[in-house]
C-alpha cells in the first residue's frame, strides 16, 4: 500500500484536535514521564510498511485517549532509512519511512514517543564482516537464532552493544522527534556467550574462565560471572543513555526488564519504569499482573510505572500473536495491574491487524481509565503490610547448602530445579484471599525510611540475608514493627551459604538444630487451645502440616505455644498410618514480642505447601499470623462473597479503594478466563488519613455517587456489586 505522507500527517493533526488536554500538556516539573498515563506499543513486522493501515492506529489512539506510543525503530530490523552499516532495513520499506511517519503523526497529536530498539539478532552479512559480533557456544560456534534460521544471536558484551547500537540510537534521536528509547531484549537473547570478547573481559575482571553453565550457584566462577554480567548491564544502560542524551539532553533510554539489577545503581539513569510482563500462561495465577505491579513499584517507588500487556493468545512455550485472547482474560489481567498501580501499556505484535476482537475491550478500559485518571495518579500506597522481595534468595539459595558451601543432598544442584518462588506465591495467595492490602519491599531498601509505612513485613522463606540486612530487620522490629517469617528465613548468607544459626534467631526465639527434614510425609500440627493464631481451628485437634521442616531448639522462656508438631508417622502402607505417640511438645510456631514489636516464625514451609495443596487451614494460619503481628486494624477491609484483589491508594485530593473481581470457575485451578462472573455486595471500611474531611464518595465502575458514613476517621460504604473493577473514590476537602 502506498502512503501519501502529507495526507497522513495532515490527518494526524486533525485527529489530534480530539485528544485530551493531558496528552499534549507541557512536561511537569519532575519530567514529562509523569504526565503520560496511557501507552500503546505498535510492534512492526518486516512486511508491515506495505500492509498496515496507519489510519486505523491514529483513530484508535484518539478513541482510547492514549498519551504515549512506543514504535518499532531499529535493531534487528530498521523501519526507517538508516545509514548505519549492517543495520538491516525492512525490504518492504521501499523509499518510505514507517517509523518516521508514525512518530511525526503521533507528535502532531500531542503524544509522547518512545523508539523501540532490539539488538538481540544479526544476519549472515554482519557475521561475515564482523565475526566478533556473534554470540558463541562453549565450542566456539556461532549461536543460531532459536526460531529464525536466517538470524544469529548477538554477543551482549561486545561491539554490538557498546559501539553499533549507540550509533543507531544517536541516528534515531538526531533525526526523529522522540522523547526516549525503549529497549526490548536490550541485554541480548543469547544467554551466556563464550566468545573471545566475553572470555577475555571476564577473565580480566575475575581471574576465571567463563563457566560452561550457571547451574551450580555455589561455584565461585558462577557467582563471579553473575556479578560481572550485572556490571556489564549497568555499563550498557549508562552507555545507551549517554548516546541519546549527547544528541538531545531531554531524552533517555529505559530498559523493559531489570533482572537482578540493583535499583539504587539505576536511579541516576532510569526515569520511568516500563515492566514487560505481557501476559500469563496457564500455570500463572490469575493475579500475576497485580504482583508484577507490586514488585515493580518496590524497586523505585518514586518513579512512574507502566505495565505492558499483550492482546495475543499465549500458552506455555508458545505465542500466537495474530490471534486474540478472550475479552475476560485481557480485561482481568489489565485491571488487576491497574489496581496495584500500573499505568496501562498495550502492546500489539504486528501493525497489520488480522483479528480485531481485542479492540473493544481495550478501548473500553482505556476510555474508562481516562475518565477517572485523577484517581490513578497515586501519591502513596496506604497498605501497612509488605512482603520482602529477595533477588539474593532467588539467585543464590539452593536448599540443602551447608556452611562450607557443599551440599547436604545431591551436589551441584541447579537453582532452577528448586521451586524457590513457591513460598512467596503461596503467601501472596493467602494475603489476597484474606483481602489484606499489601505491597512489596526490596531487600536492598531496608532502611528505616523504606520500612516506616509498614506495620508487618512478611518474609516467605527469605533464606538468603546478609548480616546487615538482618540488622536492619532487627532494628525495624525493635522500633515497633513486626515480621512474619517462615522456614529457612535468614539461615543462609547473601551468597546462599548456610550459617550455623539463623541470623534472626534472637527474634525467632529458637536456634537452628543442625538439620532439615527435606520431605515430611503425613505431617500434622496439633492445636493447643484458644489463641489468636488458632482462630478457626476450634473444632479440630490438628491441621495439616508442611512438606519440609527446619529442626529448631526453643530458647528458654518459650511457653503457651499455640501449635506443636505431631510426631511423624508413615503414610503407607495404610495399616501403618497411625500416630505412635500423641504429642512431641515441639513448637510449630513461635509468636513473641521483641522490643516494641512482634515476631511470628513458622519452621515448616506452610506458605509453599499452601500453594501446592491449597489447604484452608494453612490460609487461616497465615492470615492469623499476619493479623496477630499487626496488632491493629487494617487500613482497609472489604467484606463480602467472592475472590477479589484489593488495594488502597492516596492521590493529591482523594483516596481510592480498588476491588478487582477475580471470581471465576477458572480462578483457583489454573486456566484462562472465559467470562467475567459478577459478585454481590461488598462492605468497605476505610481508615481515612489524619484530619481528612470527606467531600464526596463515588463508585467509578458504576459511575455513581454512593451514600457513606463517617465516624471518628472511619468511613463505611456498601458497594452493591462488582462486575470487574470497582473503585470507591473518596474526594477530600
Amino acid at each position: 500500500m502506498e502512503i501519501d505522507r502529507r495526507s497522513f500527517l495532515a490527518a494526524a493533526a486533525t485527529i489530534g484536535a480530539g485528544v485530551s488536554a493531558d496528552a499534549a500538556a507541557a512536561p511537569a516539573a519532575e519530567g514529562w514521564e509523569w504526565e503520560t498515563m496511557r501507552w500503546m506499543q505498535i510492534c512492526a513486522t518486516e512486511d508491515d510498511p506495505s500492509n498496515y493501515d496507519p489510519q486505523f492506529w491514529l483513530d484508535f489512539l484518539r478513541r482510547t485517549q492514549t498519551q504515549g506510543v512506543c514504535l518499532s525503530a531499529g535493531g534487528v530490523t530498521a523501519f526507517y532509512p538508516t545509514k548505519v552499516p549492517f543495520h538491516y532495513r525492512s525490504p518492504y520499506l521501499g523509499d518510505g519511512d514507517m517509523f518516521g511517519d508514525l512518530a511525526k503523526a503521533c507528535k502532531a497529536m500531542g503524544l509522547r514517543v518512545l523508539a523501540r530498539v532490539d539488538p538481540h539478532a544479526m544476519r549472515a552479512d554482519a557475521l561475515a564482516a564482523h565475526p566478533e559480533w556473534v554470540a558463541r557456544d562453549t565450542a566456539g560456534a556461532p549461536k543460531p537464532h532459536p526460531t529464525d534460521p536466517e538470524l544469529f544471536l548477538t554477543c551482549p558484551n561486545g561491539a554490538v552493544t557498546f559501539e553499533w547500537m549507540p550509533a543507531i540510537l544517536r541516528e534515531i534521536v538526531a533525526n526523529y522527534p522522540v522523547d526516549g528509547v525503549f529497549g526490548n531484549r536490550w541485554a541480548g537473547g543469547a544467554g551466556m556467550c563464550h566468545c573471545a570478547t566475553c572470555n577475555d573481559s571476564f577473565r580480566k575482571a575475575s581471574g576465571f574462565a567463563v563457566p560452561a553453565t550457571l547451574g551450580n550457584v555455589r561455584d565461585p566462577a558462577v557467582r563471579a560471572y553473575l556479578r560481572w554480567d550485572d556490571a556489564q548491564r549497568y555499563a550498557q544502560i549508562e552507555r545507551w543513555n549517554a548516546a541519546v542524551r549527547a544528541v538531545n539532553p531531554a531524552t533517555f533510554f529505559t530498559p523493559g526488564t531489570w533482572g537482578r539489577l540493583d535499583p539504587a545503581r539505576l536511579r541516576g539513569t532510569i526515569r520511568s519504569l516500563y515492566a514487560d510482563r505481557q501476559g500469563r500462561n496457564v500455570r500463572d495465577p490469575i493475579w500475576v499482573n497485580g504482583r508484577s505491579a507490586k514488585e515493580t513499584q518496590c524497586l523505585m517507588p518514586d518513579r512512574p510505572m507502566s505495565g505492558i500487556f499483550a492482546v495475543g493468545a499465549t500458552s506455555t512455550g508458545y505465542r500466537h500473536v495474530d490471534s486474540t485472547q478472550s475479552d475476560a482474560e485481557i480485561a482481568t489481567y489489565l485491571h488487576d495491574g491497574l489496581a496495584q498501580g500500573f499505568r496501562p501499556w498495550m502492546t500489539k505484535f504486528k501493525a497489520e491487524i488480522f483479528d480485531r476482537r481485542w479492540v473493544p475491550v481495550v478501548e473500553k478500559a482505556y476510555a474508562w481509565h481516562a475518565r477517572h485518571e485523577a484517581y490513578f495518579r497515586n501519591t502513596a500506597n496506604l497498605a501497612t503490610v509488605a512482603m520482602l522481595r529477595s533477588v539474593q534468595t532467588n539467585t543464590y539459595y539452593a536448599p540443602g547448602a551447608l556452611s562450607d558451601g557443599s551440599a547436604s543432598g545431591s551436589a551441584n544442584t541447579a537453582i532452577s530445579n528448586h521451586r524457590t518462588d513457591e513460598p512467596a506465591t503461596g503467601f501472596y495467595q493467602a494475603l489476597l484471599e484474606s483481602r489484606i492490602p499489601f505491597a512489596f519491599v526490596d531487600e536492598r531498601r531496608l532502611d528505616a525510611a523504606a520500612l516506616a509505612p509498614y506495620r508487618v513485613i512478611v518474609l516467605p522463606n527469605i533464606a538468603a540475608l546478609s548480616d546487615a540486612q538482618a540488622a536492619q530487620l532487627r532494628n525495624y522490629v525493635a522500633r515497633g514493627g513486626a515480621i512474619v517469617a517462615t522456614h529457612e528465613t535468614s539461615l543462609y548468607d547473601e551468597w546462599g551459604q548456610r550459617r550455623a544459626n539463623f541470623a534472626l534467631a534472637d527474634l525467632f526465639g529458637c536456634d537452628f538444630a543442625g538439620s532439615i527434614e527435606e520431605r515430611v510425609q503425613n505431617g500434622y500440627l496439633l492445636v493447643n487451645g484458644v489463641h489468636a493464631l488458632t482462630r478457626g481451628f476450634d473444632d479440630t485437634p490438628r491441621i495439616m502440616g508442611g512438606t519440609r521442616s527446619v529442626n529448631v531448639m526453643p530458647r528458654s522462656g518459650v511457653s503457651g505455644v499455640p501449635l506443636t508438631i505431631a510426631p511423624r508417622y508413615p503414610d503407607l502402607p495404610m495399616e501403618k498410618a497411625y500416630p505412635r505417640s500423641r504429642d512431641s511438645n515441639v513448637p510449630a510456631v513461635y509468636a513473641r514480642a521483641f522490643g516494641k514489636g512482634r515476631v511470628v516464625y513458622l519452621p515448616e514451609n506452610i506458605d509453599a505447601t499452601f500453594w501446592q495443596c491449597s489447604s484452608g487451614d494453612h490460609l487461616s494460619l497465615l492470615r492469623n499470623a499476619v493479623d496477630w503481628a499487626m496488632n491493629a486494624d487494617a487500613p482497609l477491609t472489604v467484606r463480602g462473597a467472592g475472590l477479589i484483589d484489593v488495594s488502597y491508594w492516596r492521590q493529591a485530593r482523594s483516596v481510592a479503594a480498588h476491588i478487582v473481581n477475580l471470581n471465576s470457575p477458572m480462578a483457583m485451578g489454573g486456566g484462562y478466563l472465559r467470562e467475567i462472573t459478577p459478585i454481590g455486595p461488598q462492605d468497605v471500611t476505610f481508615q481515612l488519613p489524619a484530619d481528612a474531611k470527606v467531600k464526596a464518595v463515588r463508585l467509578l465502575e458504576s459511575e455513581t455517587e454512593v451514600a457513606a458514613r463517617v465516624e471518628a476517621g472511619i468511613l463505611k460504604v456498601r458497594v452493591p456489586g462488582v462486575r470487574l473493577h470497582e473503585i470507591v473514590a473518596v474526594d477530600l476537602v
